[in-house]
């Protein structure tokens, strides 16, 4: 079985170092990846942890990132009690694509 995901696209926030449950380090960021469809326009936010920590000093907000990794799906609860789908990727590679991009 094979379940792999690759994405490019521009962190939300800066990185963050975080520590399991078990005590093993991992950056934590999320990814934010622009789709143009035509007149629409969508956006899907991607929550990853990434097990090595040594890019940690380079994840910054903006900057563009390649991700590949598995992908996970589930249904939580917003903060206005509606249901919408969260995307996990627990990322295996990862790459820096450029700088970051100027907010318009």
């Amino acid at each position: 079985m094979l379940q792999t995901i690759q994405i490019i696209g521009n962190l939300t926030a800066d990185a963050e170092l975080k520590v399991s449950q078990n005590g093993n380090e991992f950056v934590a960021f999320r990814v934010a990846v622009n789709e143009n469809l035509g007149d629409e326009k969508r956006t899907t936010f991607y929550d990853v942890s990434y097990p090595k920590n040594k890019l940690f000093g380079y994840l910054k907000k903006g900057i563009s990132i390649y991700v590949s990794g598995r992908l996970s799906i589930s249904a939580v609860l917003g903060k206005d009690g509606k249901p919408y789908m969260n995307a996990y990727i627990n990322a295996r590679d990862v790459d820096l694509c450029g700088a970051p991009q100027k907010e318009n």
